[in-house]
């Protein structure tokens, strides 16, 4: 299975916030030149989100048809993710180099490279705005700071718009423009910083991973 038709036999499960398609789409034009306020913000927000380790918090996500779902978030970087759904049996995980897609308690969990999907960005070690990720759009609305990424090397699977709190630089959500045009959004509440979180919510499946991507094996 291409990892395009995968992605859209998940869509329809409300993946698409996670998963950008490796289908062709439109080249995202080049940014206009970032302000002197827009490169001050982006160093804040830097030190804010670089600051923390652990993450949990609960979401809301609004895929492209309307469904809404809710659950919990839990973040141990670098590299680990876990996203629980409240109403249905599926479960995210990431891997140093997988988004593993686990649906049912007998479903063949599914395995995207990390690093082609937005949840790459959330868990790296470091964020840094002016390495593999492009801005290409820093805009203020209301209370929130709003951050437009791309991949430099894959700007047409998609950009990720990243949701900061004016005054704390919190993260309070993201959404998603996948190559076909579709929005996602997902909003964050209760988020806690830094706290303990137990090593077996980052369990993975039983079962050998595939080879990192690229390889040869």
């Amino acid at each position: 299975m291409t990892l395009l038709r995968a992605f859209r036999g998940l869509a329809g499960a409300g993946l698409a916030a996670l998963l950008l398609t490796a289908g062709a789409g439109a080249q995202t034009p080049d940014p206009g030149p970032l302000s002197t306020q827009d490169r001050a913000d982006l160093k804040r927000i830097e030190t804010k989100v670089n600051g923390f380790r652990t993450l949990r918090t609960r979401f809301r996500q609004i895929s492209p048809n309307g469904r809404i779902d809710r659950g919990d978030i839990f973040i141990q970087r670098p590299g680990q993710m876990r996203i629980q759904f409240d109403r249905r049996d599926l479960v995210l995980l990431t891997s140093r180099l997988w988004l593993i897609v686990i649906q049912g308690k007998h479903g063949e969990p599914q395995h995207f490279p990390l690093n082609a999907t937005p949840a790459g960005i959330l868990v790296r070690s470091e964020i840094r705005f002016d390495r593999d990720i492009r801005v290409t759009r820093v805009r203020r609305a209301g209370q929130q700071i709003l951050v437009t990424v791309v991949r430099r090397e894959s700007s047409h699977r998609g950009q990720m718009t990243l949701a900061f709190d004016r005054d704390t630089l919190d993260l309070s959500g993201w959404t998603v423009l996948d190559a076909q045009g579709e929005l996602t959004q997902v909003f964050l509440s209760e988020t806690q910083l830094d706290v303990a979180l137990d090593p077996s919510l980052f369990a993975l499946p039983a079962g050998r991973l595939p080879a990192p991507p690229g390889s040869d094996r």
